[in-house]
């Protein structure tokens, strides 16, 4: 009887052991099924095969068509062998260095491949948001769907955090006349729960800029665990304008100018239901300057703050 008790108490306790290392392994999930990989770009942490170009009719990644990164679900090589001296080199990608950067913090990352779907509580989707804390989106390509815009909403609503990447306007990367600017005011606009319910929209313009227009109060973006932002880069990015009267908790962590004003934000962060959103307005801020060979990247991850600032909002996503 001893035994079978002991057993007992073993085996709930091995079920507290290994669920918590299951859920770590995916922490992060970055969104490569919005042509993040097509053009001048390659938004993926690490690709292993280089296949991918746009169909002739609607633009979207077809293998075949070209030498764009071909991004998988697992980074390779494992993410155990990554420690904290581990250069950014280790995986291949325009993400890399915030790949690596997470997986140190403790937070394991996937990619969701091209040909996956986006979704929300489908127990038949191995990558269904449900089982991640962050879905990272950079600069999409292609509008999303009325379903994908749901379970983007409701992950979020539902405790989600959701890291949503801009760029400038005409950033149009496989001439299908939608650009980030288009995709995700797009989102905003046109969903099951009314305008703009994060607070969030992305103006038309193009500007490079180095800000020290930063938000110096406790908050979690600009002075969280990962270090204090001073200054901030943009190298060809939009802005955003807030509106706290469609979302009471968005704020904006840094400004285009010293005038601070709502419309001329860089990054901003709100809450929406029980999750966390955080919104920067360029690509290249998390752009490491390696990847794809048939691209000429932009090494703004190690531009003044803005690593401490990514992985801030990454920290603040995740619930650290």
């Amino acid at each position: 009887m001893r035994r079978a008790y002991l057993a007992f108490v073993l085996g709930i306790v091995s079920v507290f052991v290994v669920c918590p290392a299951s859920v770590r392994a995916q922490s992060i999930l970055f969104d490569a099924t919005k042509g993040q990989m097509l053009g001048n770009a390659d938004w993926v942490i690490d690709a292993d095969v280089f296949n991918l170009g746009p169909a002739r009719t609607t633009r979207r990644p077809e293998v075949g068509r070209g030498n764009e990164s071909n991004p998988q679900q697992t980074p390779t090589a494992a993410a155990a062998g990554i420690t904290a001296s581990t250069p950014e080199t280790y995986w291949r990608g325009g993400l890399s260095a915030w790949g690596v950067a997470s997986v140190q913090r403790g937070l394991g990352v996937q990619t969701l491949p091209f040909n996956r779907a986006i979704t929300y509580n489908v127990a038949s989707n191995p990558q269904d948001l449900k089982r991640y804390k962050v879905f990272v989106i950079p600069e999409p390509q292609f509008r999303f769907t009325a379903t994908e815009k749901t379970a983007i909403l409701n992950f979020v609503r539902n405790g989600g955090g959701l890291f949503i990447i801009g760029n400038h306007a005409r950033s149009d990367r496989n001439s299908d006349g939608v650009d980030a600017v288009v995709a995700w005011n797009d989102l905003f606009d046109t969903n099951t729960a009314g305008v703009n319910p994060f607070g969030i929209r992305f103006n038309a313009v193009d500007i490079s800029t180095t800000s020290s227009q930063v938000l110096t109060t406790a908050n979690p973006i600009t002075r969280g665990v990962a270090g204090a932002v001073a200054r901030y880069k943009t190298n060809g990015g939009a802005t955003i304008t807030i509106d706290p009267a469609r979302n009471a908790s968005v704020r904006a962590a840094v400004w285009q100018t010293s005038s601070r004003t709502n419309a001329r934000v860089l990054v901003a962060y709100a809450t929406y239901g029980s999750g966390r959103v955080v919104a920067i307005a360029d690509s290249s801020a998390v752009d490491d300057g390696t990847g794809d060979n048939n691209d000429t990247l932009f090494n703004g991850w190690s531009s003044f703050d803005n690593r401490r600032l990514v992985m801030n909002a990454t920290l603040w996503l995740a619930g650290r």
